[in-house]
């Protein structure tokens, strides 16, 4: 038995395994499947003071998270706001999408609510291709927490 410790078959049989291990615990997690949310907006007018575009995320005691876009310029009651939500893991994209309308009363804010997303740490990248406007961040949700954030060029 001695003869083989010392052997080179040992040894490469040990390499092989000890490769094994390693490629198994360096394997990325699986990230699951991705669940596509599709949600419509309430428009309505804050009389928001300032007109800056931006995002707030705000959990209600039932884990549900209130997202409220800010900022609507130039938009009526006749047009629309939607969202598109893709969770993939603890990834969050978000593609917000407008259909302006000319007639209506004027809007500045959008509201929509998240729930379909269970308590945890999420990255979350809210994306409006027809304003050029983005942003992203850390969210932890948890009831009773709030977040706003800038969304930039």
């Amino acid at each position: 038995m001695s003869s083989f410790l010392t052997s080179t078959e040992f040894y490469v049989i040990a390499s092989l395994a000890a490769a094994a291990i390693v490629g198994l615990c360096v394997k990325p997690q699986s990230r699951g499947e991705a669940l596509e949310h599709l949600l419509a907006g309430n428009l309505c007018d804050l009389s928001d003071t300032d007109p800056a575009s931006r995002l707030t995320l705000t959990c209600d005691s039932d884990g549900k998270i209130l997202l409220t876009r800010h900022g609507l310029a130039g938009l009526t009651a006749d047009g629309a706001v939607s969202l598109s939500v893709k969770r993939i893991g603890t990834d969050i994209t978000i593609e917000e999408r407008i259909t302006p309308a000319t007639a209506g009363e004027p809007i500045d804010s959008a509201l929509f609510t998240l729930d379909f997303i269970p308590p945890g740490r999420y990255h979350i990248r809210y994306n409006s291709e027809s304003t050029g406007l983005f942003s992203a961040f850390t969210m932890s949700v948890r009831p009773s927490s709030t977040l706003t954030r800038p969304l930039t060029r």
